[in-house]
């Protein structure tokens, strides 16, 4: 295999940030993952992200999780010159992200038709929580509205009997990665026809992709047969629960000789999933006490050794220690300049030529202003001038307007 190459895929590609939060921050960190020069763009008071806890020392732990590889600029959109920093920032960008509410990238002047104006090949991409257009386009959301309403929560209901949110952001994972993808193709695109284009997505439409079968209804035809799999649920162990999931005829004989149980194997009232659904209490009455006589983690592994897919509820910091994580380099250390060494989740893909890395840690605020300007040929008077007038900041928190 050849040797690959230092840089990431997206080397020499520019990204403009101008998001907050999950959604956004964490779609473009994956750029950067991927070698993008990610400059992100925040106010003069910061991400908001920022001042969400837990803390480490002064750093908002989701923040540093959210932002790696990037370099951090403040700038206040609100005055002219700050505007015009990212009219220059503009001409020379290859990708602009944003995630405010619509109409607001409008009214600070950084929409697609204004950036586009100073760099037709942009490629722009939106995210919000409803879209940019129909009767709920200026309704605020955040992922666990989404779940609520959109079906996620009631398929909780239906496998556990409680409506319940799930604690990771599905949405706004989902609203990143799709965020991604549609840039990539957009670059592509850009590269065969020398177009530049406008993208949008939105937390509604991630939750939707995300939960794709329960969107899909015949319109000519009838569906049959009962809903679910079964056993295909959180069960009760007797030291914790484990999670089950024996859905195929194939896996649901291997599940019964593990537990000793050969004679519900054979028997031809469970030898389909649609038979073990409609009789689910029943063979729930039968299983449930078994399952809840042994040790979870012993289960897990007399499961695991038949080939029956399954896994005992472990602590994000007990699967940090796992083995497959650490055989995944999906363990990483990057260096902070105040906090030290901070762990973190690798980057999620491998490529043999051009591999992607974490470079760096996420950027304190501003703490790339004067840095970013001067690569765009400012001068030191005018980078000065700019601080003390209040339209960018430097690490260190220029006096001037923060709004």
């Amino acid at each position: 295999m050849p040797e690959p190459r230092p840089h990431g895929p997206l080397h020499g590609i520019r990204v403009l940030d101008f998001t907050s939060f999950i959604a956004g921050s964490y779609g473009a960190m994956l750029l950067g993952d991927m070698g993008a020069d990610v400059l992100k763009i925040e106010s003069p008071g910061g991400d908001n992200a920022r001042h969400w806890g837990p803390f480490i020392g002064s750093e908002s732990r989701m923040f540093q999780a959210w932002n790696r590889n990037k370099r951090g600029i403040a700038v206040n959109l609100k005055t002219e010159e700050g505007r015009q920093v990212v009219y220059d920032l503009a001409r020379d960008a290859d990708v602009a992200m944003e995630n405010f509410r619509p109409g607001v990238a409008a009214r600070l002047g950084i929409d697609y038709d204004t950036l586009s104006r100073h760099n037709p090949g942009l490629i722009y991409a939106s995210s919000s929580a409803f879209g940019g257009s129909g009767p709920y386009a200026q309704r605020p959301g955040y992922d666990p509205v989404l779940q609520s309403m959109a079906g996620a929560a009631h398929l909780q209901q239906l496998m556990n009997g409680v409506a319940a949110i799930c604690p990771v952001a599905v949405s706004d994972y989902m609203a990143a990665v799709l965020t991604v993808c549609s840039i990539n193709a957009a670059l592509l695109h850009r590269e065969r026809t020398g177009d530049g284009q406008w993208i949008e997505t939105s937390l509604l439409q991630a939750i939707m992709t995300a939960q794709a079968q329960s969107y899909l209804q015949p319109l000519e035809a009838e569906i049959t047969g009962p809903p679910g799999i079964f056993p295909y649920r959180m069960f009760a162990a007797a030291d914790g629960p484990i999670f089950i999931a024996a859905g195929t005829d194939k896996f649901w004989k291997l599940f019964c000789e593990a537990i000793g149980r050969d004679d519900l194997a054979g028997d031809p009232r469970y030898a389909t999933n649609p038979q073990r659904v409609t009789q689910a209490r029943e063979l729930s009455a039968e299983i449930d006490p078994i399952v809840a006589s042994r040790p979870a983690h012993e289960l897990e592994a007399d499961l695991v050794a038949v080939g029956v897919p399954c896994a005992a509820v472990r602590s994000a910091d007990e699967f940090f220690d796992d083995p497959q994580v650490e055989a995944m380099a999906m363990s990483q250390v990057v260096r902070h300049p105040q906090l030290g060494n901070l762990r973190m989740a690798g980057v999620p893909w491998r490529f043999s030529r051009s591999p992607a890395s974490i470079r760096r840690p996420a950027p304190a605020l501003g703490q790339h202003t004067d840095e970013v300007l001067a690569e765009l040929g400012y001068a030191p008077d005018r980078i000065a001038a700019l601080r003390t007038s209040g339209a960018v900041r430097g690490a260190e928190g220029d006096v001037g307007d923060r709004s």
